[in-house]
């Protein structure tokens, strides 16, 4: 009897119930004049006949019954299964273009973003004049846009904890190479930032729950300069000294991972990237400078070379107690501790030279940046803080750099990017635009996604 698969396309005569080259349930053709029943007892089964061929109390359409004299019998012809194998094809397709339900936080090269609507809250800040700006809070599914509390003019906005309990760490510019260091528990109009310092460079840590304040005072003596390292907690008051030292050179940048707190060193010698706190401190990564540590411990450095020799002279336009910071920059690589040497971010052979560190993605698997290859112009890139099964990383470049950038990742990856008076979603590696509720202003400065707003103390 002839039988046709509806997996594989199998079509034979066989007295097998399955198919043999796949092994699923084979379907048969009925033979014209042999009329197909339900077996007593039991409800007729769903028909994977054309439509036509479907009677009212099988579902299909309905119609007039013909005349006992011009009953047909129910057959099924080739051009019918093809049709029905076509439809269940199409069916296939469209499950498949609707995406994988969400895995969660996952590493950004291995798992594509769920494709859904965005959720959470996004806060930014504009400038209102004075010294001051307002937070703006924006619920991406209401489409609601409300004012919050004022704030001394950031240049970050961090998640203290977590994005899910609301909390914000500010890093605000006091002017005059003066950073200071607050959180927010609240983004209620009247709310005011608690303060947890001030400093040269402030850099937060451990998932924002520490504030690590670097005060640099000018050089004197030469060369030799006072520098004082201090961990400010979220939750406790009072600071925890790291380092107070009288050196030769100068401190370009803090972080800390797991193990301890680590800065890069400029002396005499060159520029180092040095432990302290931890047994056996010292130098870590000889003739290189940290750009950042991400809140996975990993490390974006740069070698020596690219960064600036000892000047002994005092700083300019100083207030004669504090000097502004000096940034790391440069050809960027991927260090990680006890994995061997740095791996170098390259594009077609040629470095990338990062400039700016704008957000970790989920899961610190991914870094969003603004660097530069070779001559072309800056861009936004993404650098995977993983090394690939050769010992490669392959960064990706992911849309032009407005020249004023700030980005935040949401809980499922995907980033918001203001840059060049325009505000970005990118998802997928790909940049889209994103047009803001009627008569809210775009976002032109720092920004944080929260999951939620503050439903508790700090």
């Amino acid at each position: 009897m002839t039988a046709t698969c509806l997996r594989c396309d199998w079509s034979g005569d066989t007295a097998a119930a399955t198919c043999p080259d796949c092994g699923v349930p084979l379907y048969r053709l009925v033979s014209p004049g042999r009329e197909r029943r339900a077996a007593p007892g039991h409800a007729t089964p769903p028909r994977m006949a054309a439509p036509d061929d479907a009677t009212p109390r099988e579902g299909g359409r309905l119609r007039e019954d013909p005349a006992p004299s011009e009953t047909r019998p129910v057959t099924t012809s080739p051009r019918s299964v093809f049709a029905v194998v076509g439809a269940v094809f199409l069916v296939i397709l469209v499950l498949l273009s609707q995406g994988p339900p969400d895995p969660g936080p996952s590493r950004v090269d291995s798992s594509p973003v769920p494709r859904r609507g965005p959720t959470g809250i996004l806060v930014y800040a504009m400038a209102e004049g004075g010294g001051s700006a307002r937070l703006l809070r924006w619920d991406l599914v209401s489409g609601e846009v409300r004012k919050g509390p004022l704030i001394p003019d950031p240049v970050e906005l961090v998640n203290v904890r977590s994005s899910s309990f609301g909390w914000l760490g500010i890093t605000s510019d006091l002017g005059q190479g003066v950073l200071e260091a607050s959180v927010l528990d609240s983004l209620e109009v009247g709310a005011e930032p608690e303060r947890l310092g001030r400093g040269t460079i402030v850099t937060w840590a451990r998932q924002g729950e520490t504030a690590l304040l670097v005060d640099r005072r000018p050089p004197s003596d030469g060369c030799r300069r006072t520098v004082s390292v201090s961990a400010a907690h979220v939750d406790r008051p009072g600071r925890e000294p790291v380092l107070r030292e009288t050196l030769c050179g100068d401190v370009l940048s803090v972080g800390r991972t797991s193990i301890g707190h680590f800065f890069t060193r400029l002396g005499p010698g060159g520029v180092d990237v040095v432990g302290v706190g931890y047994r056996d401190a010292g130098i870590l990564l000889p003739d290189h400078g940290m750009i950042a540590v991400s809140p996975g411990g990993d490390m974006i450095v740069t070698p020596s070379a690219d960064l600036p020799s000892i000047d002994p002279a005092p700083a300019e336009g100083g207030t004669g107690h504090r000097v502004p910071p000096i940034r790391v920059t440069g050809r960027a690589s991927l260090y990680t501790q006890f994995r061997g040497r740095p791996v170098p971010y390259l594009v077609s052979g040629v470095p990338l030279r990062v400039y700016k560190v704008l957000a970790y993605g989920p899961g610190a698997s991914v870094a969003l940046v603004v660097g530069r290859v070779g001559d072309d112009r800056p861009g936004l890139w993404e650098l995977p803080l993983l090394a690939s099964g050769d010992g490669s990383i392959q960064p990706r470049k992911v849309g032009s750099d407005g020249g004023y950038t700030f980005a935040a990742y949401a809980n499922d990856g995907t980033a918001y990017v203001a840059t060049g008076g325009w505000l970005y979603v990118l998802r997928d590696h790909v940049l889209r635009l994103l047009l803001v509720p009627e008569g809210a202003p775009t976002p032109a400065g720092p920004l944080a996604w929260i999951a939620q707003e503050p439903t508790t103390d700090l």
